[in-house]
């Protein structure tokens, strides 16, 4: 449109290339007036000279396929066809160099060209083209995600006596042109981004290629000899049906970025701007687009509140968004880094989001080690260098609207690292409203009865084996090699249950449990090596106890400290130190019990029984709950004997407890002041307990210490501290009771597993009611840890888009926001653009709030139905509650307005004052106390 206006300057010239157009209507719509008459811009074509090309089509091909489908698809028959001709080129080229008089030495074998729609495509036929191993080819894939040296693999010279095939999407068509392609086989598709015009939502959709497209990717052959192209469609098909040119983007794509690019030259109201266009989109597609940049914040209602849905004021949020380089939502989660006091995280997000390989360092590194990282995980220095560059150009962006990274002037501690990395992510969710979705409530007495009484958080499930299913221990232990050490493997008719080792004591779901789910969800094959342990025994919790090791808040080890127990220990490290005890000749290996030394002085020190946790000779005390590295030298073997008696170390949780909003927000799940002050309290300490329940082998306790003469709950003092809520155990916990199981290990071989491995499932799995999430997300299996806690639990969706049937929403680079009750609701009452409150009969209390656009004041109708959200309160909200999230909410508004008051005006002091002042207020509108929790009844999932 710009160029059109400067075209009818006296002093400009302009000239379109293309190889795509469509030269009349370009023509057309820049013609200029003369004499009365509209006259054409100049068409000028110019001939290339490449050398003669024959067309083939699948008529042709009558021997290889008889029909194709009408539906834009590549069934198996098709790579079939695609292959047969690659080897059938051989004979062709043989064939010409005896019909040549001159034809001497070795043939050169033109190379392939492969025109696929993406990258899954081109892995099938890669894989497939890999059996063909006599025909002596050389693949090549080429797509915008390979990396550069990978891309310059296509132009080498091939081997001699081999054949180059490159396997390309239509980034070949213009953008890389390979000078020896002799032939060319085009499966004439192409995947293209579509816009649904009723939600707005994206989507990759496979569709026919236009004719013009066919034929850029036909002149890829015929640049240094007689070429061939051969399409994989009728000659009918071909005239009929596939499309003359392709439908332009400003049709397909949203409007979104083109919209602020119009409100901020100020040259017109977007719908008398944009019907001016060469293909001008739909006034729909236009509403549609000016009612999201108001949902974004980047559009305001206008002043004289005339054509609401139309046009609107540009606000200081869409200056800025014009501006930047990025997604919208990217450049709002940047401004909102500003006005939250994390730009420089924002800024680091924002630029890392194009494509680059998430990676993270354990250890520094010297440049040769980095280096080797990079290469092992295929992490380009361009790309690094690309990255830091765009950071610095964000930087640079952002600083001209008097936003700027600050310094750190002291380094951060355990407190305010997740204090940040919590106000971090309330940024990207504001960012991304309203892409929220909640985790459906499940059935935990229906998950509990499916898992056997097994403990979920160490256990996955595997469904519909065959009869006798323990004939397929060996297959099993192989089958989950990549994920993780093995505990056991149960059997229960056609179910199996793999239950992983947990070293570390973590009260959360194993990362091997979360890789064994992942892995089964993508289809991809899982092959595991574990040690079978035998018998598993459980003992009871006396009436006192000592405690040794604490692992987290409310979760340590300890022994029985009655006269009884106390005998037996003593009787148990006599005997062990009476004997003659033999170094350790075997090597060692985790869950492999030994003798161990307690002092670092192994010849002064008393020998007890421990198990090995690392083969770096990290040793846990089975009789004490203790850990401690000891050297290997140090280790003695363990007569057999001495393994018949019960361990008396034991795993303690505290019942009916959970961290509250303010540990959770100030540390990962406990604070720093919550670990300090629970183990100041028990650690080395005689406690009283009583058993609640022995759960997976924990036993949930109630505890009293002593302090100042009398009995305390230690329950009670973590939640007078702030550190804990009071909450229900769970049902497993309350059913069970004191019951314990025997679960044995048979050492059976044979039999087969095959493709059942994609039947892995895991109790803990909670579905999504409407939308499902993409396969390569992190949270693609969405687990619950604490299904007894029925407060809402919110994911954010960085991408939302609809599957090619439009049947399934799809969800990419998800997060979940930390498991705090009510964050869900603060967060979209805060980023919301209008709330309209509801309360109960009575009048008494807030239950709830629709949250959106609002609606129409002149017509009375909503304004974009679609994305209200119908918000019910799972915490008490009073009107002091609603007055603290006003008060955040203005105090963003502060640093987001324009004026003499707004952010381009503001000093540095006086930003960091609003800033702190927003941290502050979201920080203390989550520390919700015990009683706001709102009960409800349990729902089936």
């Amino acid at each position: 449109i710009i160029v059109r206006y400067t075209f009818f300057s006296p002093k400009s010239n302009i000239v379109l290339m293309s190889a795509t157009i469509n030269c009349r209507e370009f023509a057309e719509y820049f013609s200029t007036p003369v004499c009365g008459r509209m006259i054409p811009a100049y068409v000028f074509e110019v001939e290339g000279a490449p050398y003669t090309i024959e067309e083939f089509y699948l008529d042709d091909l009558q021997k290889l396929f008889s029909c194709r489908s009408d539906f834009p698809c590549i069934p198996e028959e098709m790579y079939s066809v695609a292959i047969s001709l690659i080897q059938s080129f051989d004979d062709m080229e043989d064939k010409d160099s005896r019909e040549k008089e001159d034809g001497k030495g070795v043939v050169e074998k033109g190379s392939v060209l492969v025109f696929l729609p993406g990258i899954n495509e081109i892995s099938s036929m890669q894989e497939a083209l890999g059996k063909l191993i006599q025909k002596r080819l050389q693949v090549f894939p080429l797509h915008s995600s390979v990396t550069l040296e990978e891309q310059n693999n296509v132009f080498l010279t091939p081997i001699p006596g081999c054949r180059k095939v490159i396997l390309s999407t239509n980034i070949a068509e213009s953008s890389v042109t390979v000078p020896d392609v002799k032939y060319v086989i085009d499966f004439c598709l192409v995947r293209q981004m579509v816009c649904d015009p009723d939600t707005n939502y994206q989507s990759l959709r496979l569709t026919w290629a236009a004719k013009t497209n066919c034929n850029q990717r036909k002149g890829r052959a015929g640049r240094v000899s007689k070429g061939y192209c051969y399409r994989l469609v009728t000659k009918a098909f071909w005239k009929t049906e596939i499309p003359e040119y392709m439908t332009p983007e400003m049709l397909l794509a949203p409007l979104s970025s083109i919209m602020l690019k119009v409100k901020l030259l100020d040259i017109g109201d977007p719908c008398s701007l944009l019907s001016t266009a060469l293909s001008p989109p739909s006034v729909d597609n236009i509403v549609r687009t000016v009612l999201q940049l108001k949902e974004i914040g980047a559009l305001s209602v206008r002043s004289d509140g005339r054509d609401q849905n139309y046009d609107g004021e540009l606000t200081f949020l869409g200056r800025v968004l014009a501006h930047l380089p990025v997604d919208l939502r990217l450049g709002k989660m940047i401004v909102l880094g500003h006005v939250f006091g994390c730009l420089d995280e924002c800024l680091i997000i924002g630029q890392s989001s194009r494509n680059l390989p998430r990676f993270h360092f354990r250890r520094l590194f010297n440049c040769v080690q980095l280096l080797f990282y990079f290469f092992l995980n295929f992490i380009q220095i361009k790309s690094i260098r690309e990255v830091a560059e765009l950071y610095e150009e964000l930087k640079t962006r952002v600083s001209q609207f008097n936003m700027h990274v600050t310094e750190d002037t002291q380094l951060p501690d355990y407190t305010s690292i997740h204090k940040q990395r919590f106000i971090l992510q309330v940024a990207v969710a504001g960012a991304y409203y309203p892409n929220y979705f909640v985790q459906m409530e499940m059935d935990e007495q229906m998950a509990t009865k499916d898992m056997c009484g097994l403990n979920p958080q160490t256990t996955v499930m595997l469904r519909r084996l065959p009869p006798y299913s323990f004939l397929y221990y060996k297959q099993l232990l192989s089958v989950f090699r990549l994920c993780g050490q093995v505990k056991t493997v149960h059997f229960e008719n056609t179910r199996v249950f793999v239950e992983f080792s947990n070293a570390s004591s973590n009260s959360e779901v194993l990362s091997e449990v979360s890789l064994a789910l992942l892995l089964a969800r993508q289809g991809s094959p899982m092959e595991i090596s574990v040690h079978p342990t035998g018998q598993i025994e459980i003992f009871y919790n006396p009436k006192f106890l000592f405690c040794l090791q604490v692992v987290d808040v409310g979760h340590f080890w300890g022994y029985p400290s009655d006269e009884a127990s106390m005998t037996k220990q003593q009787k148990l490290t006599t005997e062990i130190n009476s004997r003659t005890l033999n170094p350790v000749t075997v090597a060692l290996h985790p869950n492999m019990c030994v003798l161990a030394p307690y002092a670092e002085n192994a010849e002064q020190s008393l020998y007890y029984r421990a198990k090995i946790l690392h083969i770096s000779a990290n040793v846990f005390f089975v009789d004490f709950g203790n850990k401690a590295v000891v050297a290997s030298k140090n280790l003695r073997e363990i007569p057999p004997d001495l393994l018949s008696h019960p361990f008396q170390g034991m795993e303690f949780k505290l019942a009916g407890m959970s961290p509250s909003a303010k540990s959770i927000i100030l540390g990962n799940k406990w604070s720093s002041q919550a670990r300090n002050d629970f183990s100041s309290l028990i650690k080395g300490q005689l406690v009283m307990v009583s058993v609640y329940s022995i759960l997976h082998g924990v036993i949930h306790v109630d505890m009293l210490i002593n302090t100042q003469s009398k009995e305390i709950s230690m329950v009670d003092i973590l939640v007078e501290n702030g550190h804990a809520l009071k909450t229900e155990e769970s049902y497993d916990s309350k059913v069970k009771g004191h019951d314990a199981e025997l679960n044995y290990v048979p050492n059976s071989v044979g039999g087969s597993w095959k493709e059942r491995t994609t039947e892995l499932l895991q109790n803990k799995i909670l579905p999504f009611e409407t939308v499902s999430i993409d396969k390569s997300s992190i949270n693609s299996i969405a687990l619950n840890e604490s299904p007894h806690l029925k407060h809402m639990r919110m994911l954010v969706a960085g991408t939302v888009s609809v599957n090619a049937s439009g049947s399934c929403i799809l969800l990419k680079d998800t997060s979940f926001l930390p498991n705090i009750p009510g964050l869900p609701a603060l967060v979209i009452m805060v980023f919301t653009p209008i709330m309209e409150l509801r309360t109960d009969k009575e009048r008494t209390c807030y239950t709830g709030a629709l949250c959106g656009l609002g609606y129409n004041s002149q017509t009375h109708e909503v304004i974009l139905p679609e994305h209200d959200i119908e918000l019910e309160f799972d915490v008490k909200f009073d009107v002091e509650d609603i007055i603290e999230i006003n008060a955040l909410r203005m105090s963003i508004n502060s640093l987001l307005c324009e004026g003499r008051e707004g952010t381009l005006h503001l000093g540095p002091d006086r930003i960091s004052q609003l800033q702190e002042d927003c941290r502050e207020r979201l920080i203390r509108s989550k520390h919700m106390q015990p009683h706001r929790i709102v009960k409800k009844k349990s729902q089936k999932a």
